[in-house]
């Protein structure tokens, strides 16, 4: 044989060869992604588009949820656009909100979203969402959004079982400890690039609507302000409150740019919603990553 042709047939073979582990790195990758997901497709109830509720256009988002079963904290967020139902869909690890690695079980919930604004209700939003947690790994999920969106992660009360961190049945019993330490926002270790630090106050005119059996929610924006990319949510409202917010790797534009902040009390149980004597703030110019020392001032009531 040819050293030509040995050399040609020793080039095949490696390529094959390196073909080959490729594809199984390739393979192991999709099969822990999916691991470490929820996955299947989302579909609009066929009664609910007979009645005219689902309006959905083709400028449309879907806004998939993975909400804490027994907290109910949403703990990851995604977003897809165009909504074409029924539509695929995968949300897990790579989609998480907030530190550390994803448990479950979760709830997944959907919605469609017109304005923007995940937090307002606007005519013609759906909604669904599994009627039992589902466990990371789960596959062929089906998700019908059977009714109008009413500005709740649960469009009402909460399922049997679960128990708000920050409500106790009895009323008076303290929500957890946040890990690292009083006062301090859950989490492991967070690229400090990629975190904002601060202190959350209120201004003294509206210091009186705040109870330490309140939440706080912490959203950063993009700088359009279209989507939150990052959110943590502190269990107790005790005042003045150290908080980390910790942005995704991925997300690249927030790197460069800074992000909006804004910041509000929830007293219900439902950050979408607005409640009497919740209070917000936002910041007016981008916070850039990495900030540490930020002194951040609730200053107005959270109106609707």
């Amino acid at each position: 044989m040819r050293p030509r042709t040995i050399v040609i047939i020793v080039l095949v073979v490696g390529f094959a060869i390196g073909l080959a582990i490729a594809l199984t790195r390739e393979v192991e990758r999709e099969e822990s992604k999916l691991q470490a997901s929820v996955s299947g497709r989302v579909m609009i109830a066929d009664d609910l588009l007979r009645q005219g509720l689902a309006n959905v256009v083709k400028t449309d988002r879907m806004v998939l949820l993975l909400v804490d079963a027994t907290t109910g904290n949403p703990v990851a967020l995604k977003f897809d656009t165009p909504f074409v139902p029924p539509q695929t869909f995968i949300i897990g690890q790579e989609n998480a909100r907030t530190e550390g690695a994803l448990g479950g079980p979760y709830y997944l919930v959907g919605l469609t979203d017109k304005d923007g604004e995940i937090f307002q209700v606007s005519p013609g939003e759906i909604y669904g969402r599994s009627e039992q947690p589902l466990a990371l790994g789960t596959e062929q999920v089906e998700l019908v959004l059977r009714e109008p969106f009413r500005g709740s992660l649960f469009n009402g009360a909460p399922p049997m079982g679960m128990l708000p961190a920050s409500h106790p049945a009895t009323g008076d019993a303290p929500g957890p400890t946040p890990m690292g330490g009083p006062g301090m926002s859950p989490g492991m270790a967070a690229d400090p690039a990629m975190s904002i630090e601060g202190t959350i106050t209120a201004a003294p005119a509206v210091a009186g609507n705040v109870s330490p059996s309140d939440r706080v929610v912490v959203l950063a924006f993009k700088p359009d302000q279209s989507r939150p990319v990052a959110f943590e949510i502190l269990p107790s409202a005790a005042l003045p409150l150290r908080f980390r917010l910790s942005v995704p790797p991925n997300e690249t534009e927030a790197r460069a740019t800074g992000v909006y902040l804004r910041v509000l009390t929830d007293k219900d149980g439902s950050p979408f919603n607005a409640a009497p004597g919740e209070i917000v703030g936002r910041s007016t110019q981008p916070v850039k990553l990495g900030t540490t020392g930020l002194e951040f001032v609730m200053d107005q009531p959270y109106i609707r």
